[in-house]
């Protein structure tokens, strides 16, 4: 099935694949601004004439019935109900807001992404080499070039 059968299958059954891109130094893609803050995209994206599906699903997710602006509405909501003695959000002093929550996790996110793509490239640029079997990997951690089962 192409990408082009997906967007078409999802079209025709009313649904919305919003298209969002994330930057390898944490930068939001236009669509994934409208989605979290409300931003209209400064300059519309385009597509070449054999990728209809996906240029309807860009209008639809363009569209006032798509969500969008949803850390702003987070921050209405929390600030309108939250108890007078809670200052903080998340059980932390650090972020006073959803908005502020949010974008320290997705900082961390992409911070531990990118350190992970930093690591693989070393990884699998290294000769492969038989394992003696008496050490271990780390808990958590399975060493590519290893045949025992156990590491």
């Amino acid at each position: 099935m192409t990408r082009e059968d997906v967007l078409h299958t999802l079209s025709t059954n009313a649904k919305l694949l919003q298209i969002w891109a994330i930057c390898p130094y944490g930068g939001m893609g236009p669509m994934l601004r409208r989605f979290l803050f409300g931003d209209d995209p400064i300059r519309p994206l385009s597509f070449t004439p054999n990728k209809p599906h996906a240029a309807r699903m860009y209008l639809e997710s363009l569209q006032s019935s798509a969500p969008h602006g949803i850390l702003p509405l987070a921050n209405a909501s929390w600030s309108s109900s939250r108890p007078a003695h809670q200052k903080f959000y998340g059980h932390s002093y650090t972020a006073p807001t959803p908005r502020i929550h949010f974008l320290q996790q997705f900082g961390l996110a992409c911070t531990k992404a990118f350190a992970i793509h930093l690591r693989r490239p070393t990884r699998t640029q290294q000769a492969p080499q038989a394992s003696s079997g008496t050490a271990r990997a780390p808990p958590g951690l399975s060493s590519p070039f290893s045949t025992d089962p156990r590491v």
